[in-house]
């Protein structure tokens, strides 16, 4: 055992009690901060950002309206712009199953109309006639009407019709225009958008077939087939 002399005593107990009270007040570099009640509260942690919307999907083209009162088919060239060349063609070959026609039993009527940003477009004379031979489906004028003139009676289809005229048709692209088609059906003044193939619309009697290009048209025509005579 060793002795402190009497001098060194009390030095060293205050020494020992300045240590004390510096631990217990949090001294040193390395403690963390202490808050009081007067302190203010701490800031809430941001909101985390928002997930983006979903992309929204393009506004589907406004459908057709069919004009309030009827029309004659035969004013259609009035309103018609020209577009296409002559139909150009030779022989009497059958093409795509329409023959010349042997002669005439079965009589009807279609009709194609083409819009480009709102115009009509007038379909090329005489689509399907040279001489010695009127096709079984056939143009007059450019009033889009077509006539189905066969020996018995026989569907016909809308691609066969192209491809008689000699163009291009499909769902995203006809007849050599610009833009993606959209393609209606009107029976009885009943419009209706038509998404299959458009090379298997069928024909019939007193139907018509309205394709739109670009910019629709406000209206279309509602056509009077008995008071036009078809």
């Amino acid at each position: 055992m060793f002795s402190l002399k009497p001098g060194k005593v009390l030095p060293i107990a205050v020494a020992c009690t300045a240590f004390s009270a510096l631990v217990a007040c949090g001294g040193g570099s390395d403690s963390a901060p202490t808050t009081t009640a007067n302190d203010p509260p701490a800031a809430p942690a941001p909101p985390p950002n928002p997930a983006p919307p979903p992309p929204s999907d393009p506004a589907p083209l406004p459908d057709i309206v069919l004009a309030p009162v009827t029309t004659l088919i035969s004013a259609t060239p009035t309103f018609s712009k020209p577009h296409w060349p002559a139909w150009s063609h030779t022989g009497s070959a059958p093409v795509d199953g329409v023959g010349c026609a042997a002669s005439v039993v079965y009589h009807i009527h279609a009709m194609l109309s083409v819009y480009q940003d709102g115009q009509r477009l007038a379909l090329p004379d005489s689509i399907g006639r040279v001489p010695g031979c009127n096709y079984e489906m056939h143009t007059h004028d450019g009033s889009g009407v077509m006539h189905i003139e066969t020996n018995q009676a026989k569907t016909f289809t809308l691609g066969q019709f192209f491809a008689l005229w000699g163009q291009s048709v499909s769902g995203s692209s006809v007849a050599g225009l610009p833009g993606t088609p959209t393609y209606y059906i009107v029976d009885k003044e009943k419009v209706a958008r038509f998404t299959g193939d458009p090379s298997t619309i069928t024909l019939d009697a007193h139907r018509e077939i309205v394709i739109v290009t670009g910019t629709p048209p406000a209206q279309v025509p509602r056509y009077d087939w008995n008071a036009s005579g078809l």
